[in-house]
């Protein structure tokens, strides 16, 4: 398909163009980057669109409703209030929830067939639909486009969730998920392309639970994890809210209405939909599924006493061993499986998730964003909880799942970059429809550098395939672009960054030693990744046989973007084959 090539991002990424056509870093900083609760007045805030000043930890957190078995799953408008002091506000929903979906546990190895209608009257955030994105158009104010993404799944190309594989309102369309794979925390959200960065916001985001004969769900599974009440999913996301209580998508006060921004970056954090909450927990041990469904935003998370607490899983499930820790990172996209044992504390204490990602100098001197430092609160009950400790082991033992060999690289490597220049930032220099596509052998392990030459981090997501990282190395970044002078965007550019390396390997953190399918890429270094494309027979289906779309177009193959929901509507995502 043809693209729409826009420079618009450059103001959201904190960059200037030179009269030249050379970018350059905006340099100046902000001041104090910190805020206390949403809305609260920051030195941004002349720049950006606050939102009220809320109390935190005002209202409990809620749990979404868990539904298993085959079924339909309405898209469709509802109502909800985000903290008690904000009015109900208009938003969207799946399965007739008021904000997000419902959570959804399936069985591995066993079928689950879904049903999605489009029911949406409108699009909520219609006054800011950018038509000059690729497969945006004015129907999509009145009649929304959808696609349900089933993220980190393996699935056939048809059910994927593909970008362009959409549906309007009053259509609907069925998704088969075998759940060939192991345990694991999946997501379900919006894909629809040029839209998907308001979609799920809007509330199309949702939880899937895979089940397996280890991790069972039921409080008699072999690995000893705490189950029922005791496991907890953890949607966390930043916003913006208006005076009446209803979303803001927009960022700053600059960029007219309607006009693409290149990131929705909040000032007020949510989690399952309502701002900074609260949870009564028992003395004992929890689970929580973390999922990271910001448009923009990471977070590096710690627990405001510095109670250690475990990780003994990520995107694609469980670990080798629970993976000790005080703080731990999560990019948009990522999920973490995190235990957090509450029993040495007493009836009454406190303790706050609590975040210190800086937001880039660059970005906050532009955007005026800053640091959300308060994420939500457990308040400690006198009550016993779940009194088993932390499993040490997680696989290899007996009743586990095998353990993961050891990730190690291969001969066979593809470069690629996440790359900038006077027209945007892109995947190696290239958007989503230019040739040459990238094309990997079923069958085929590869190492992929991932080069950043860009001015903020990317979390890269394929669909698909599951990754295990290597290593991160930082580069000399001026050297390699003057060296390696880009060519205009649609040419693919993605030079080696050898002779540019600089410091030294720096391996994963331990719990990101497990099986990713969304991996971060920070900005000035090459990230090396370890990727096996599975081949048809081990599949069950041709991972590129050519499918039909919803609209009748012929597509084939899946994509992989980067999962800052903005960047992937414009030029940061690609097709790609896994070929026979």
């Amino acid at each position: 398909m043809s693209h729409k090539l826009s420079r618009r991002r450059l103001l959201s990424a904190g960059l200037v163009l030179g009269a030249a056509g050379t970018v350059g870093v905006v340099t100046q900083a902000m001041g104090a980057t910190t805020s206390t609760a949403g809305g609260q007045s920051s030195p941004g805030d002349e720049l950006t669109f606050p939102s009220p000043d809320l109390t935190p930890y005002a209202d409990d957190l809620p749990i979404p409703p868990v539904l298993s078995g085959d079924r339909t799953l309405s898209m469709a408008g509802s109502s909800h209030r985000f903290h008690r002091d904000l009015d109900i506000a208009p938003t969207w929903s799946y399965g007739g929830q008021s904000y997000l979906g419902p959570t959804i546990e399936a069985r591995s190895g066993e079928k689950l067939t879904l049903k999605f209608t489009n029911d949406l009257n409108g699009h909520l955030f219609a006054k800011d639909i950018d038509t000059t994105l690729d497969g945006v158009s004015e129907e999509d104010r009145t009649r929304p486009r959808t696609s349900v993404h089933l993220h980190g799944a393996v699935v056939r190309p048809e059910f994927d969730g593909h970008t362009e594989n959409t549906f309007r309102t009053g259509g609907s369309m069925t998704y088969e998920y075998t759940n060939e794979q192991e345990a694991a925390g999946l997501w379900y959200h919006d894909h629809a392309m040029g839209i998907t960065r308001l979609n799920v916001p809007a509330g199309l985001a949702g939880m899937y639970l895979l089940r397996d004969e280890f991790d069972t769900g039921a409080s008699s599974n072999v690995l000893g994890l705490p189950s029922g009440d005791d496991e907890i999913p953890l949607i966390i996301a930043d916003h913006r809210f208006n005076a009446d209580g209803s979303l803001n998508p927009r960022t700053t006060r600059s960029t007219p209405e309607g006009t693409y921004e290149g990131g929705m970056i909040g000032d007020t954090m949510s989690v399952n939909g309502v701002v900074m909450p609260t949870l009564e927990v028992a003395r004992g041990l929890y689970r929580f599924r973390l999922l990271n469904a910001s448009n923009w935003r990471a977070y590096h998370l710690y627990l405001s006493n510095n109670l250690p607490f475990w990780v003994i899983g990520n995107d694609q499930g469980l670990l080798n061993s629970s993976v000790s820790t005080t703080s731990i990172h999560v990019s948009p996209g990522e999920r973490a499986d995190l235990l957090i044992d509450f029993s040495a504390l007493s009836g009454g204490d406190v303790v706050e998730l609590r975040n210190d990602q800086e937001v880039p100098a660059a970005i906050a001197a532009t955007s005026g964003t800053y640091t959300l430092p308060r994420v939500m609160r457990f308040t400690v009950s006198t009550s016993r909880g779940f009194t088993k400790s932390a499993p040490v082991t997680l696989r290899g033992g007996p009743s586990q799942p095998a353990l993961l060999p050891p990730a190690a690289a291969v001969p066979t490597r593809r470069v690629v970059g996440l790359t900038l220049t006077a027209d945007g930032m892109a995947l190696s220099n290239l958007c989503y429809g230019d040739d040459p596509i990238e094309k990997p052998k079923q069958g085929s392990t590869e190492v992929w550098e991932i080069v950043n030459s860009t001015v903020e981090d990317h979390p890269v997501h394929l669909h698909l395939v599951n990754m295990r990282i290597l290593s991160r190395q930082s580069f000399d970044i001026k050297t390699y672009l003057k060296d390696n002078p880009a060519p205009p965007m649609g040419n693919r550019w993605a030079p080696p960054a050898d002779r540019y390396l600089t410091g030294q390997s720096q391996a994963p953190e331990a719990w990101e030693s497990g099986l990713k399918d969304t991996v971060l890429c920070p900005m000035n270094m090459v990230t090396r990744v370890l990727i096996r494309f599975p081949t048809a027979d081990e599949l069950g289906f041709d991972p590129d046989a050519v499918f039909e779309s919803h609209s009748g177009d012929q597509l084939q193959g899946f994509v992989w973007h980067c999962h800052l929901i903005d960047h992937e509507d414009d030029c940061m995502m690609a097709q790609y084959r896994i070929i026979a």
